[in-house]
């Protein structure tokens, strides 16, 4: 075989597989609705309460000059997500040797073992403000939006893995 037909898409090698394509467009909608949606509403005193968006609160944060804080909130929970599920779409898209799609893949897993940093994160925080007597703070509809999107990225990332396995030897 020439090395023109060594370099072809899993998407051609596989073309009644749209359980990818789905996931990724799943997962990005999910995403781009999690930034919209509050994640946390931190509650001061008994009548004031604040409700937190994703972006809001990284532009809170610099606002507030937290900079390195908002800076990694936003690389972990804006930028990685966004740059995972396109690095997803174009290795499923991408036509690339089979050693090189490997190693994509390769390096998409080691990054993707990051993924859960920013849930994680809202979780201490809602943990940490639970302690203080006079505040108190619920997750809301965006944090859990916001997990499903990354599960969902996950998930189809595996079926990525596992389809170029197959295809590939």
């Amino acid at each position: 075989m020439s090395e023109e037909q060594n370099k072809r898409s899993l998407a051609s090698l596989l073309p009644r597989r749209f359980e990818v394509p789905g996931l990724i467009g799943l997962a990005f909608a999910a995403l781009v609705t999690a930034y919209a949606l509050p994640i946390m509403v931190i509650s001061k005193f008994i009548f004031f309460s604040d409700d937190y968006t994703l972006i809001g609160s990284v532009l809170g944060m610099w606002d507030e000059e937290y900079y390195f804080l908002a800076a990694v909130i936003f690389c972990f929970s804006i930028i990685f997500p966004m740059a995972k599920l396109s690095a997803l779409l174009l290795i499923w898209y991408g036509r690339y040797e089979a050693k090189r799609r490997a190693k994509l893949l390769h390096w998409l897993g080691v990054l993707g073992k990051w993924s859960m940093l920013d849930v994680f994160i809202v979780a201490i925080l809602v943990v940490f403000t639970q302690s203080k007597t006079l505040l108190g703070a619920e997750p809301r509809a965006g944090l859990y939006v916001f997990a499903g999107a990354i599960i969902l990225s996950m998930v189809a990332s595996m079926l990525v893995e596992r389809h170029a396995r197959r295809v590939d030897g």
